[in-house]
């Protein structure tokens, strides 16, 4: 018997369809159906196919790469401000543990953040610490109630200039310089210009302690989120990071430099009466936030850089202080003086320690004070340390 003649489309002959299943039986299993579909007969048609299908993969592949990965680094104005996370975990415990990095939005208007736990640590130094100012005493021991998120970095001023462009905030105009004959006030300078070259991703300085607030203000608008200055306690216990010395990485100022821009070698040729560290930052003025080494939290600055405001009123010194050190100290504040914490590029070692504080009135500034702000992550109600646990040391 001669063979089959082949088809015009010289592909071998297929096998007839199977009947439709009569009404009442059940229908074929899954994988028969998709089989014919996956992996087609060889022939001239399926080749087709496997090409059509192919090229949808394909395409498809690249369209999730277009929309996840390029998009939000190539254009991220494009993308949606939105959370990471949804109000609704918030409230769930461990939702954010200790170390989580995190930010609200895709581009560079807000900040990256770390979660700092929560825990106990003792506020002050000791009168025999080298530097030690009677402000800083009587030690006492403060209990931070929650997790809260803390940016990584000062503000700078790539971020600081986004929010006076979207809200035309007045930050007013002039700003206290070094004159050679102490700080006076100049009002040639700001913000934008504080008496020394800076570049954007520099800490913001000249901003007094309205401004910080107004950004803050600003910021959680933006996210939904609730962005705030850190309170005293708040600060130096994301400052110490677990220690109990001058620094948060130990005793010894000749370290300083590979942690901190403060005033050094390279200053004192600028600045001759100023006191300086017998080491080199590699700065005279401001340097690029996150520049030097974190501490323990992974938080940069927290020594030198820039002076930042906290939330709290000044208090001559800690008698009276309250346990809870989420919670700003704010009583007996006649004069509305703020707190500045952390020493600037312009100070000595016993200026930058854990412990050390400043004042001034919440209108003034100076080209080294500038902030960085906290994020709540959620509330929850206050415990009291038990009696026996709050001894001053």
């Amino acid at each position: 018997m001669s063979a089959a003649p082949l088809r015009p489309d010289d592909s071998p002959p297929q096998a007839p369809a199977p009947p439709l299943a009569p009404p009442g039986t059940s229908l074929p299993p899954l994988k028969d159906v998709l089989r014919p579909i996956l992996r087609p007969p060889p022939g001239r048609a399926s080749a087709a196919v496997r090409r059509s299908l192919r090229a949808a993969f394909w395409l498809g592949l690249a369209l999730v790469l277009l929309a996840g990965v390029v998009l939000p680094y190539l254009a991220p104005h494009w993308m949606p401000s939105v959370a990471f996370t949804t109000p609704s975990a918030e409230m769930e415990e461990g939702a954010y543990p200790p170390g989580t990095r995190l930010r609200d939005c895709r581009d560079a208007g807000c900040p990256w953040l770390v979660v700092v736990p929560a825990g106990e640590f003792v506020m002050g130094s000791p009168e025999g610490e080298e530097g030690h100012e009677s402000d800083e005493s009587p030690q006492h021991r403060v209990r931070i109630r929650e997790p809260f998120a803390v940016m990584e970095g000062e503000v700078t001023r790539e971020s600081f200039g986004r929010f006076v462009d979207e809200t035309g905030y007045k930050v007013g105009e002039g700003c206290s310089v070094w004159s050679g004959k102490g700080w006076q006030n100049d009002a040639k300078r700001n913000w934008r210009d504080p008496g020394f070259e800076q570049r954007s991703d520099h800490p913001v300085v000249c901003v007094d302690w309205n401004g910080a607030r107004a950004f803050a203000a600003w910021l959680s608008q933006r996210t939904g989120q609730t962005y705030r200055l850190l309170t005293e306690g708040e600060w130096e216990y994301a400052a110490r990071a677990g220690s109990s010395g001058r620094y948060h990485f130990g005793d010894k100022s000749a370290d300083l430099c590979r942690y901190a821009n403060v005033a050094d070698q390279r200053a004192k040729k600028v600045y001759p009466d100023i006191t300086i560290a017998d080491c080199d930052d590699g700065h005279v003025h401001t340097a690029p936030v996150k520049h030097y080494q974190p501490n323990g939290f992974g938080l940069y600055d927290m020594h030198g850089n820039a002076w930042e405001w906290v939330q709290d009123c000044w208090q001559d010194n800690y008698k009276g202080a309250p346990e809870d050190g989420s919670t700003p100290w704010e009583t007996n504040c006649g004069e509305d003086v703020r707190v500045l914490r952390g020493g600037g590029w312009n100070n000595s070692p016993d200026n930058a320690r854990s412990a050390i504080r400043s004042r001034y009135s919440p209108v003034i500034r100076f080209n080294f004070t500038g902030f960085r702000l906290a994020r709540t992550l959620k509330s929850s109600s206050f415990t009291p340390l038990p009696p026996e646990q709050r001894s001053s040391k």
